[in-house]
């Protein structure tokens, strides 16, 4: 895995294990990773420090950083092990707690990232938001996860590109990989599914009410403010089926659809791509993870 610190490219050999995870989330890629260092390149670990990571070079900005004890390498230098987090550069500041309330009309999904301190350019496929509202003592990205509930879709982060997709067309690209039915591990949650799925229903502005998605029996929940459509948008969902361990491959990320072998196909939610070193006398080793869903609702 590729990581610049400071405008060096770590070695190998550096980075005790790293994994870069790419997510249907309003913050979509984060990176966990231990990695050993001297005085050359400690500064460029510290928290509020930006480094890039992957074959696509995406910034990322430090939100946590531990320092371990320092020890004595081979050639007599000291180095000391230090664990990072951080959060895709561009649009980390949503995760924050506001100390001021966003409170916007009919204003677009980049707009809304935007009042919240991101410094996205623009995203694909944008779409206007009519009502939202971040309180004081609240963080943005759980707001920007509702909106985009209710608008039926979620966002993808590829190839420094943030795209908004309706979870129907997810469904309707070209498979990016294909595996075989029987070599990912098998999700059933039918029962689950009944209780965490629920049906929403509202009152139009003649006190008639509105309902969305009950052709199953689910938990029933009152939405204010919603017409039919909303309320069917936040039945529909992406569960999981299947998790599968594949050849490394940063190509893949959350929203691209995987070819499944005498099986419909499913789109990915979550992708880990992992490596850790030989460093503590084991082989290196490079692979990818797939948490895999169908639509539901």
């Amino acid at each position: 895995m590729k990581i610049v610190v400071a405008g060096t490219e770590l070695r190998g050999d550096l980075i005790r294990f790293a994994v870069m995870r790419n997510d249907a989330v309003p913050i979509p890629c984060t990176l966990e990773a231990e990695i050993r260092v001297d005085e050359s390149i400690k500064s460029g670990l510290e928290e509020g420090q930006v480094i890039t990571v992957g074959q696509d070079e995406d910034k990322f900005y430090i939100i946590k950083s531990i320092h371990g004890d320092a020890r004595m390498s081979q050639n007599a230098h000291d180095t000391q092990s230090v664990k990072i987090t951080a959060l895709l550069e561009n649009c980390y500041t949503v995760s924050f707690v506001r100390d001021k309330a966003i409170v916007k009309e009919k204003a677009t999904l980049s707009q809304c990232y935007k009042a919240s301190g991101a410094t996205l350019q623009s995203i694909d496929a944008d779409f206007p938001i009519d009502r939202f509202m971040c309180y004081v003592g609240e963080s943005p990205t759980f707001h920007i996860s509702r909106a985009l509930q209710e608008n039926g879709g979620i966002i993808r982060w590829k190839k420094g590109k943030m795209t908004f997709f309706k979870l129907p067309d997810l469904f309707k690209q070209e498979p990016v990989h294909s595996i075989a039915d029987n070599a990912a591990q098998d999700i059933k949650s039918g029962f689950s599914e009944r209780h965490a799925v629920q049906s929403f229903y509202s009152l139009d502005e003649n006190g008639a009410f509105v309902y969305g998605n009950k052709e199953k029996a689910r938990s029933a929940r009152f939405m204010p403010h919603m017409n039919e459509q909303q309320l069917r948008n936040l039945t529909r969902c992406l569960v999981q089926r299947k998790i599968a361990k594949i050849y490394y491959n940063e190509a893949i990320c959350a929203g691209d659809l995987i070819n499944v072998v005498n099986a419909p196909p499913l789109v990915v939610v979550t992708v880990a791509h992992v490596y850790t070193s030989g460093t503590d006398g084991g082989s290196t080793e490079q692979f990818t993870k797939l948490w895999l869903s169908s639509m539901e609702g």
